[in-house]
């Protein structure tokens, strides 16, 4: 009888030993597999660094300009250099009067999918903001100026400031960038853009494009641009 006692016992306190690991393994598959669902907080940045680098140094004497134009359109256009520009279209902001063609063209076939465009003048940098109306003036904000001349332009584009609410920026940003002549009272004309499918960035925080462009000798120097660098945080 004291021996079945004991065999029984014995039988209970394996059972339990085995009951208690089976609740080990459970606890560490379970928390294994806890670590491997747990996904990471993806976060949108707040702002946009730019750096545009030219063959030679950036021309400050009155001659030149230098626009980055944002959009959430993958078609958004700009108007282009020669010879591709067969229309001679300027590259003028928008509410100014071209001196070729009427001012409603382009709206039509430019402004109306700019979401802001960033104009870089002798002594400071602009941001103008969209939407872009015949017959409204657009706001603009200064968002740097120029203290070292060199062959790089550099600035900070508040994407809330450009786009409206952190809601309203696009998942994706494309962009543009050109210098443009920019003589007084005469047609104004793109000199060199992006020759590039590529010029886009996500919203993402620490999203890095880098967009090259070929050099042409034929250019001035502080016309040719050669590459932008955004960097979203």
């Amino acid at each position: 009888m004291q021996s079945l006692k004991c065999k029984t016992k014995n039988l209970f306190m394996k059972i339990k030993s085995f009951v208690f690991a089976g609740l080990i393994i459970i606890l560490v598959l379970f928390s294994n597999g806890c670590a491997r669902t747990v996904t990471q907080l993806v976060t949108f940045g707040k702002l946009m660094q730019v750096e545009v680098t030219l063959r030679g140094t950036m021309k400050i004497d009155g001659s030149a300009r230098y626009f980055m134009v944002l959009s959430r359109y993958k078609d958004f256009v700009t108007p282009l250099p020669f010879p591709d520009n067969i229309n001679s279209f300027e590259f003028i902001e928008p509410g100014t009067s071209p001196q070729i063609g009427s001012a409603a063209d382009y709206y039509t076939n430019f402004y109306n999918k700019w979401d802001d465009y960033v104009i870089v003048e002798p002594s400071k940098i602009d941001l103008v903001k969209g939407l872009f109306i015949q017959g409204q003036n657009a706001s603009r904000e200064t968002i740097g100026v120029i203290s070292t001349v060199d062959q790089k332009i550099s600035f900070t584009i508040p994407l809330e400031s450009a786009f409206g609410a952190s809601a309203n920026i696009p998942d994706t940003i494309y962009f543009d960038v050109a210098s443009v002549n920019w003589p007084y009272g005469a047609a104004k004309y793109a000199i060199d853009h992006l020759n590039s499918t590529n010029a886009y960035i996500s919203k993402i925080t620490g999203s890095i494009t880098t967009v090259t462009d070929e050099y042409n000798l034929a250019l001035d120097p502080g016309m040719d641009i050669i590459s932008i660098t955004a960097v979203i945080q």
